[in-house]
């Protein structure tokens, strides 16, 4: 089998760094991501950096720039990732040893790979990941299908043979649509409202990837 983990609210303990300042925005315009129904919501969270900052601008701080809105959110980011941000319990020691088994293991996150790669490198787990597949590499949201086809692509084997490890209702979708096995992370209360539905959707669920079991990964 081979292994694609999302990073955040899989691996790092970092959803907060995104979820925080996009709030702060939000509410300035009185917009809610949360009220909306899980898909929409879907299609928002999926979106790349840039991509997020473009649907800001247009669609509800009008008195802003793309550009304003990127500055807004680079300097939190980039910060975060290369200093502070920190692994998920147990997330470390789990990935070295699914490493040391001989596993091959890929990223598929929505966060552009320079972030990813600040964070990795610091952590000391840079080489454990075989590729990255996130927008700024393959120019496709985490929600196309032709993301996840990279993804097959660059593993070179059946969308059978791959388990994706995600905390996200929609990333999970889309892979399972794809043939590509999925385990449900959780990640409360940032998945809370969707965790039935991750449940019912997912091959398999858990609270942690530090709880994989290298030796039977789908729990047959």
């Amino acid at each position: 089998m081979k292994l694609l983990f999302d990073c955040d609210g899989t691996i790092l303990d970092s959803m907060h760094i995104w979820i925080d300042p996009i709030n702060k925005i939000f509410e300035k315009y009185d917009f809610s991501l949360s009220s909306l129904p899980a898909e929409e919501k879907g299609k928002i969270e999926a979106l790349p950096l840039d991509g997020m900052c473009a649907f800001i601008a247009e669609n509800l701080a009008k008195d802003m720039t793309k550009d304003e809105v990127r500055d807004y959110f680079n300097e939190i980011i980039e910060d975060g990732y290369r200093n502070s941000l920190m692994p998920k319990d147990g997330a470390i020691k789990s990935l070295e040893e699914l490493h040391k088994a001989g596993y091959q293991m890929a990223i598929a996150s929505s966060t552009d790979s320079i972030y990813l790669k600040l964070a990795f490198e610091r952590l000391g787990i840079a080489d454990y990941f075989s590729f990255y597949t996130t927008p700024d590499l393959t120019n496709y949201k985490k929600s196309d299908p032709k993301y996840w086809q990279y993804a097959i692509d660059k593993f070179g084997v059946d969308a059978s043979d791959i388990i994706l490890y995600d905390d996200a209702l929609y990333a999970i979708k889309v892979a399972k649509n794809m043939g590509i096995h999925s385990c449900g992370v959780k990640d409360f209360p940032y998945n809370e409202n969707e965790w039935d539905d991750i449940k019912n959707i997912a091959d398999l669920t858990m609270d942690t990837i530090a709880l994989i079991d290298k030796d039977n990964l789908l729990n047959e």
